[in-house]
């Protein structure tokens, strides 16, 4: 037991070490040759055939990184045509708010404006993710760049779902239909009924036994005879509740 707690905690110091360590790694940048020369500080930057160039359409699948100011460790040969280009860890970058407010935890994407990024609401390529709010027109904001591909969850809109029930209810209120919609919903108040009768019966049924226990040891081999019954007649009950909707939903 001892030994399953030592390696327990060091588990945990690592694992949060780990994050802590993380979130404090100094920001490394690389001097990589930039043909555009308009690109400044905390524009986001692409891959193109003339080489790195300012973003400038949305959801840019050759996003390469942000212009950064003073990286702590920077690689590669400086010149006269090179920038410190950041991919990885936090730096002051350059959005708008044209595709909406950037609230902390966003996704950023690059726009249509040069170097300038924006909230992204669907999925695609981003540049990383703001660490702070904007509601400014144009500005620098803290993102944590990581250039990679998203999927964004598709949530329909409130009034589509309205427009589809109101779709849906003509299609239930036809007589041919309603004796099968009843089945539908006999069926889910049974299976439903039943398993939350069952889950809350079983754990009932376990605290009782585990407190009879600890007030009469002595009984303690008759007292888990009684709970192991229980339980099997309170799993037999809802398995048959539950093959009753089944029944019912496919005859």
């Amino acid at each position: 037991m001892n030994r399953i707690k030592i390696l327990l905690t060091f588990l945990a110091f690592f694992v949060c070490g780990g994050v802590v360590l993380a979130q404090e790694l100094p920001l490394i940048a690389r001097n990589l040759e930039v043909a555009d020369s308009e690109a400044r500080i905390g524009d986001i930057v692409s891959q193109a055939k003339e080489g790195l160039i300012r973003s400038s359409s949305a959801y840019d699948e050759n996003i390469i990184g942000v212009v950064a100011e003073n990286p702590i460790m920077v690689f590669g040969k400086e010149t006269a045509t090179t920038l410190k280009i950041v991919s990885f860890g936090e730096t002051l970058t350059k959005v708008s708010n044209i595709n909406g407010e950037i609230k902390k935890g966003d996704f950023i994407t690059s726009s249509d404006k040069p170097g300038v990024g924006q909230k992204a609401t669907e999925s695609g390529f981003v540049i990383g993710q703001a660490m702070q709010d904007f509601n400014q027109e144009d500005g620098l904001i803290l993102i944590f760049v990581q250039p990679q591909k998203i999927i964004l969850p598709s949530r329909p809109a409130t009034g589509g779902i309205i427009s589809q029930i109101f779709k849906i209810l003509p299609e239930l209120m036809i007589p041919e239909t309603i004796p099968e919609v009843l089945r539908y919903i006999f069926a889910l108040l049974v299976g439903g009924g039943s398993f939350i009768i069952g889950f809350f019966s079983f754990i009932k049924a376990l605290k009782e036994g585990l407190t009879a226990i600890g007030r009469n040891p002595l009984a303690k081999r008759s007292i888990q005879t009684a709970m192991i019954l229980n339980l099997i007649g309170i799993f037999i009950l809802t398995l048959a509740g539950l093959s009753l909707a089944l029944f019912v939903i496919l005859y």
